[in-house]
């Protein structure tokens, strides 16, 4: 196990007090066999493999754990993740921050580019006296040529030009909304706004959250059926802020189902909010794990499925889906994204059901969090799946380290972002600055279209400073 969380002052019976209720509804309770327990020290290793900490006294202690690094087959998810996180890199180099910006190098568009256009009427009054008629053409045309009107031109195509697409072929849907969905007179409850943008910033950390109604949805006037809630309990160092995101099963009809699922986890994390606070500064996993699955897993109750049965939470933990079916894109899932305000605080906590995506971005490489591999092998070539298939709870304790990027979403974004490598490496060159995007940029980013992706998109992204 990971050293990260404090180790247990007292005896068995310690985790039927996690975040109310007994703990022996789980059937991944600490005094039962635990297949993820290996998830979670093949995690803590990863942190020393994918890149030394970015200062100079964590470089040995990166050298110093891969000495002692087991044997491969012997590492468990948590162990390689957090290994891996000390070796993907150096911090970025100041070449591709600066070449990632290509804004700043252009030239404004008031600059004076316009103004000979103006002035060109005015030499009209020529006299045979005066030979000297040239010299106020040759006055323009050197203005003309000197503030180079085509680069402030090429920018404001670019900044007309619609949502950005990687591939050779544009998607098959436009991408503007086209239709608004058709309303019931008794039923206008149900609707929802095609784009929620929020974003926050609070000491070192900032956050940027969108969602937002897909190309097919659009274009068939289908509601919105993702989720996403921002929110704050507690001021100054006690609080706490998170990000909870949602969606309906794409084979249930459009319904408020999915804010629900979000407004329930969230007041759930609100009333224990003080022992959350305290665990997230302590690091301690296997306490955050069990109550927050215990809390995901009660506020997921308005995602199930009509014909769900009673014990559909308990087959959520044990390793069924809750709608009875596999879990895939289609499903339904409820996510979330924790973090204390303390600045002592060293861990975020993210935690869900059903499908969704949460990775982590570190000096230009992807890992798949959840799945604790890098998500795009820089040799071009499909990593390796050799760990245990995810659980339809999962949890990860990430670290706050400087200049990392930490993105929860759901399918929507997940799948082009873990399928397409085009998709992957706009975001990350696009989020290679030093700062991050404003909240208008970044819903544009998110948007980033490829062919065969028309899904709602709805995601939260934690910088750290």
């Amino acid at each position: 196990m990971s050293n990260q969380g404090a180790p247990p002052q007292r005896g068995d019976g310690w985790w039927h007090e996690v975040y109310t209720g007994p703990a022996a509804t789980l059937p991944d309770a600490p005094d039962t066999p635990d297949d993820d327990a290996t998830v979670d020290d093949w995690f803590d290793s990863a942190a020393g493999m994918i890149g030394a900490q970015r200062t100079a006294e964590a470089v040995p202690e990166a050298v110093e754990e891969a000495e002692v690094v087991p044997e491969p087959e012997a590492l468990s998810v948590d162990d390689w993740f957090d290994s891996a996180l000390g070796m993907i890199g150096a911090q970025r180099s100041t070449e591709a921050a600066v070449a990632a910006r290509p804004d700043e190098a252009l030239p404004s568009e008031g600059g004076p580019g316009d103004e000979p256009s103006a002035d060109e009427p005015v030499p009209d009054e020529p006299s045979a006296e005066q030979p000297s008629v040239a010299e106020p053409a040759a006055q323009v045309v050197d203005a003309l040529t000197s503030v180079a009107p085509l680069p402030p031109a090429a920018r404001r195509a670019y900044d007309q030009q619609p949502v950005p697409h990687v591939g050779d072929r544009p998607p098959t849907y436009g991408p503007e909304p086209t239709a608004v969905a058709v309303a019931d007179p008794d039923g206008l409850a149900v609707l929802t706004p095609d784009t929620v943008l929020e974003g926050a910033q609070y000491g070192s950390t900032t956050l940027r959250a969108v969602s937002v109604r897909g190309d097919s949805a659009r274009y068939r006037g289908e509601l919105r059926r993702d989720a996403l809630l921002i929110t704050r309990f507690g001021e100054g160092e006690e609080g706490l802020l998170l990000a909870v995101v949602a969606t309906t099963s794409a084979s249930a009809e459009p319904s408020p189902l999915a804010a629900e699922a979000c407004r329930q986890l969230a007041a759930a994390i609100g009333r224990s909010r003080t022992e959350l606070s305290a665990d997230l500064r302590d690091g301690a996993r296997d306490r955050l794990r069990y109550g927050l699955q215990r809390l995901t897993t009660s506020a997921f109750a308005p995602l199930r499925a009509p014909g769900a049965t009673p014990d559909a939470a308990s087959d959520a933990a044990s390793g069924q889906h809750p709608d009875g079916e596999s879990e895939g894109p289609s499903a339904a899932a409820l996510h979330c994204l924790l973090l204390s305000l303390d600045p002592a605080a060293t861990h975020r906590a993210a935690f869900g059901l059903g499908p969704s995506g949460l990775y982590l971005l570190r000096s230009g490489h992807w890992i798949d969090a959840y799945a604790a591999r890098l998500l795009h092998h820089p040799d071009g070539q499909l990593p390796s799946s050799t760990g245990p298939l995810p659980r339809p709870f999962r949890f990860r304790l990430v670290p706050a380290t400087p200049g990392d990027i930490l993105l929860l979403c759901t399918p929507g974004l997940a799948d082009p972002l873990a399928d397409e490598p085009a998709v992957a490496h706009f975001l990350a060159n696009h989020w290679a600055h030093p700062h991050p995007p404003g909240t208008v940029d970044f819903l544009r980013q998110i948007q980033v279209r490829a062919k065969g992706y028309s899904a709602d998109r709805t995601a939260a992204a934690l910088w750290t400073e």
